[in-house]
């Protein structure tokens, strides 16, 4: 089973897609999801320290097991005015 992956408002624009797929690996954590969206989007690359991650419904640590079919979520850094 796969790992969805979504992207929200301008990220969509620099993946070039709203979301993609990516293959479960087994025990892998959200951190290491991240790098592997990194190396396919790399435009993404100068929010990684940034950017919030929510799998499901709740954003989660960067040490965060995935699991078969979830969903994870990438926004921009919130921003105020």
């Amino acid at each position: 089973m796969d790992i969805k992956v979504q992207f929200f408002s301008f990220f969509k624009d620099l993946a070039g897609h709203s979301e993609i797929c990516l293959p479960y690996v087994e025990g892998e954590r959200l951190e290491n999801c991240l790098e592997r969206i990194y190396a396919k989007c790399p435009q993404l690359l100068p929010f990684r320290r940034s950017a919030l991650a929510a799998v499901g419904l709740d954003y989660q640590p960067h040490s965060h097991l995935l699991q078969p079919g979830d969903v994870v979520s990438l926004f921009p850094p919130v921003q105020g005015g």
